[in-house]
């Protein structure tokens, strides 16, 4: 439910236009951070690939480094498709590989530190959702 599939046009403020555009980029741009330092712990102790590592990256192969990518990509183009696939690309995350991830982590014990990351990065995909929304909708119908 905290997942918005589509989005609703901005209202008649150019500022707010501008206001959800910049949003949508920090959100994004905090993705992608959260991201990378998950990703540097998964491969700075070797032993945490076969921990951490299988569920955040291995459950759908490669998903949690494509999408940040992808996000990022569809943001410089402008592309509504691209925006809706990397949405549904964060809604497979969190419903597989987020739980999974946070199960691994407190069953092996992980340094709170990066449970909270985890945590943040599953809070700000909301932000991400709600942002990309209203983003994709401009994207695809800028008169709306």
């Amino acid at each position: 439910m905290l997942f918005k599939a589509n989005g609703r046009p901005p209202g008649d403020g150019l500022i707010k236009l501008h206001l959800q555009f910049l949003m949508f980029s920090l959100a994004l741009s905090i993705d992608i951070l959260l991201t990378i330092i998950l990703i540097l712990h998964v491969l700075s102790p070797a032993s945490n690939i076969k921990t951490i590592g299988l569920p955040f990256v291995f459950v759908l192969p490669l998903l949690t480094l494509i999408a940040p990518i992808w996000g990022l990509a569809a943001a410089c183009l402008g592309s509504a498709k691209m925006l809706k696939i990397y949405s549904s690309m964060n809604s497979s995350m969190m419903v597989y590989n987020y739980p999974l991830t946070l199960l691994a982590m407190l069953y092996f014990g992980e340094k709170g530190f990066y449970i909270m990351i985890l945590l943040l990065l599953v809070l700000n995909k909301i932000k991400v959702s709600y942002f990309g929304a209203k983003v994709r909708q401009h994207f695809a119908n800028p008169s709306y």
